[in-house]
């Protein structure tokens, strides 16, 4: 490559209208791109994240550059700061301080024991998987710089106030020869199926931004210009989990004690649990007129108000329809010792989505393995993740709708909605049977609650809970 002055400018230029050529593309498609910066030379990766700011279009570009070890990512899921900036379609997000290289480091200091680092490379597979599977443009370069030089730079950086950077531990670190062997094995290991980091060397200052922008403006220029056509689906059959259910009945005395017992305890383990830093996320799914409201009220009734978000989910907006479906939920996740209860989720992909054809056959097909990855992302983080189904027979719930067409107070509840959802009452059943056998799992289990008994539901769900809450906190 030439490294003349005019040379230099001249390349830049032309690779300046490359790159909008291409991100003009992605906006024509729909589709967002995620650009991976990462390797041992984080000042040469900041430096290219400047640079593409000026090469794209800026207004649809956004950074994101964790800080390694920062208090806000410690008790959180790991690929929670990459989530909350995955790329709306049209957009495009720049990752200083990618996954991978974060994962070398936590390796490098001794965080991740090898069970915990074959966990996590999984893991990060099955995101890029993720991302490239939904129409992202995934693109990577890996900044590999001579050890010698590195560490001559980060001295000269760590001296000189113009420049403006903060030369971090994790920066020396990755200059440890042993350091550097580990991350470019974690390098190999990590990468989806076809998208390997392309190596750039941050040796020569005047080239190796325009050897970066290069290789990306590649990558980008080979992703497909439609997604692959959909695998053949798999025969799912209904399989009577739900169908042979029996609904017990309990008494309206036995109810008070055991409401009040149940709601006491959750209130302790509440304040607990928020003193441990362990955060909860529970999940309401059901038919309509299934309880979850009057569910939902009995379980916060006697915890802090200040420790609980309730999230009723709605249909997405158009921010959240441009996005994966899994972003808006990455969105509400709780603080740790915090809880978080949501009333419908992001089962709505396998449920209503798929009933009603909101989306691909492949789509909700493949959401069982993206929603069982996700929440053992959650559950990695130390949180509690416990998922009622409340299950209601088809004659309770004709009688429940009548009452609330007879009751003042209830009857704006109804809509013709309620009823023709109604009309799809096997579908919906079969829906949520391939649901609980294929996402009950040990770190998210799922609890079939018999709901034609409100009482007798009400008290599972609590009862249910307070256990799970308990079992956590005691290990």
């Amino acid at each position: 490559m030439a490294t003349s002055r005019p040379a230099i400018d001249r390349a830049s230029s032309a690779l300046h209208l490359r790159l909008l050529r291409l991100q003009s593309r992605l906006a024509r498609q729909g589709r967002g791109a995620v650009l991976l910066l990462g390797g041992n030379d984080r000042l040469a990766a900041s430096a290219l994240a400047n640079r593409l700011q000026g090469w794209f279009d800026a207004r649809t570009v956004e950074v994101c550059a964790p800080v390694f070890g920062a208090p806000d990512l410690e008790g959180r899921p790991f690929l929670r700061p990459y989530w909350l900036r995955m790329p709306a379609k049209g957009r495009i997000t720049v990752v200083v301080g990618d996954w991978t290289t974060r994962t070398a480091i936590e390796a490098a200091e001794g965080r991740l024991d090898r069970a915990a680092l074959a966990e996590r490379l999984r893991s990060l597979r099955q995101f890029e998987e993720l991302l490239v599977a939904s129409g992202v443009a995934l693109a990577k370069v890996w900044f590999s710089t001579p050890r010698k030089s590195l560490r001559r730079r980060l001295e000269d950086a760590d001296d000189s106030e113009a420049e403006g950077w903060v030369v971090s531990d994790d920066d020396l670190l990755l200059t440890d020869h042993k350091a550097a062997a580990a991350t470019n094995l974690i390098r190999r290991l990590s990468s989806a199926k076809g998208h390997a980091w392309a190596k750039v060397s941050g040796a020569e200052a005047k080239t190796r931004e325009l050897a970066a922008g290069r290789s990306l403006a590649l990558q980008l220029g080979r992703a497909p210009a439609r997604l692959p056509a959909p695998p053949k689906p798999s025969r799912l059959r209904p399989r009577g989990l739900l169908e042979t259910a029996v609904h017990p009945i309990l008494a309206k005395d036995d109810y008070a004690s055991q409401v009040r017992k149940w709601q006491l305890r959750i209130g302790r383990l509440a304040r607990e649990a928020h003193r441990e830093g362990v955060p909860t996320v529970i999940v309401l799914e059901g038919p309509d007129a299934a309880g979850k409201g009057g569910v939902v009220r009995r379980l916060c009734a006697w915890v802090d108000a200040s420790l609980v978000a309730i999230h009723p989910t709605p249909a997405p907006s158009p921010e959240e329809k441009a996005r994966h479906y899994l972003w808006r939920f990455w969105n509400r996740l709780p603080d740790p010792g915090r809880m978080a209860v949501f009333d419908r989720s992001w089962y709505g992909r396998v449920l209503v989505e798929r009933v009603e054809g909101f989306c691909r056959t492949d789509e909700w097909q493949r959401a069982y393995g993206e929603i069982n990855a996700f929440e053992a992302r959650l559950a990695e983080s130390g949180a509690v993740v416990l998922k009622f189904w409340l299950h209601l027979s088809k004659e309770e719930q004709l009688r429940r709708f009548r009452s609330r067409e007879e009751s003042p107070h209830k009857r704006h509840k109804m809509t013709a909605e309620d009823y023709r959802n109604r009309s799809k009452w096997e579908a919906h059943l079969r829906a949520a049977e391939d649901m609980v056998a294929r996402t009950d799992t040990p770190h998210a289990p799922w609890v079939v609650v018999p709901a034609d008994d409100k009482r007798h539901a009400r008290v599972t769900v609590l009862r249910a809970f307070a256990r799970a809450l308990a079992d956590r906190l005691e290990r």
